[in-house]
């Protein structure tokens, strides 16, 4: 994947497309929906996994959330948030604490913006 190939800020949030596949695929939208909103659930908690993990230097932890983060926002069509995951992931497994430092605010943003966007674009109630 060559997401990062360009800076995260200039990706959509949300490319409803890959969902919109994922239903199609299903021919059935009730378990995309369902894997849309789990996402929106578990965010807070890879977070903090996120955090908790760098601030203790435990790179197999934060290499481990990195990659469910990245894995799972491009399941959900996340894109800007899968480049940042896939931008912490380099810096893990680098070891540049410093650089995974500086993502992790970056992060939580585009994660929070992400949710709103799947909350206002996908899981509106029909």
């Amino acid at each position: 994947m060559m997401l990062l190939d360009c800076a995260p800020e200039v990706l959509p949030l949300v490319d409803l497309t890959v969902l919109s596949s994922l239903e199609q695929q299903l021919n059935d939208a009730g378990p995309a929906k369902a894997f849309a909103q789990d996402y929106v659930i578990g965010f807070g908690d890879r977070f903090l996994r996120l955090t908790s993990s760098i601030g203790n230097a435990d790179l197999p932890a934060a290499l481990d959330v990195a990659l469910s983060l990245r894995s799972s926002s491009t399941m959900v069509g996340a894109t800007r948030l899968s480049a940042l995951a896939a931008s912490f992931e380099s810096a893990v497994l680098t070891a540049d604490l410093e650089t995974a430092r500086r993502v992790l605010p970056e992060i939580e943003r585009c994660g929070l913006d992400t949710i709103r966007e799947l909350e206002s674009r996908y899981l509106v109630p029909a």
